[in-house]
């Protein structure tokens, strides 16, 4: 039997995709407001890594290291490999983070969706 409801890797793929574009979104036109974007795609993230009991890699960061969600701890983790460095955050921590510039995503979107 078929679902119409989109399976978790789906909604997953999702959530990660519009937190990238809101966030390019912000980098290039600051004065739209992205915080709900950031807020739920955020929150999502944060729901299916709980929900699958898995941590959640979010994207790679320019120009070294790696965003996740870590679902045991329910917090977000910032991980810069060169100077050794871990950083968790809550979810509006992590928020308030972004919108300040940090942890840009490697990915840049290079056409519209």
């Amino acid at each position: 039997m078929f679902s119409l409801e989109p399976s978790s890797n789906e909604m997953l793929s999702l959530a990660k995709a519009q937190l990238i574009r809101a966030l390019h979104q912000h980098r290039t036109k600051p004065y739209l407001p992205v915080w709900g974007e950031l807020f739920t795609s955020l929150r999502e993230i944060a729901r299916q890594g709980r929900q699958t009991k898995e941590n959640v890699l979010i994207y790679p960061m320019r120009p070294t290291g790696t965003l996740w969600y870590l679902y045991r701890e329910n917090e977000f983790l910032a991980d810069l490999p060169d100077p050794g460095i871990t950083i968790s955050l809550t979810q509006e921590q992590l928020l308030d983070a972004l919108l300040k510039g940090s942890f840009p995503p490697q990915t840049t979107i290079t056409k519209p969706i």
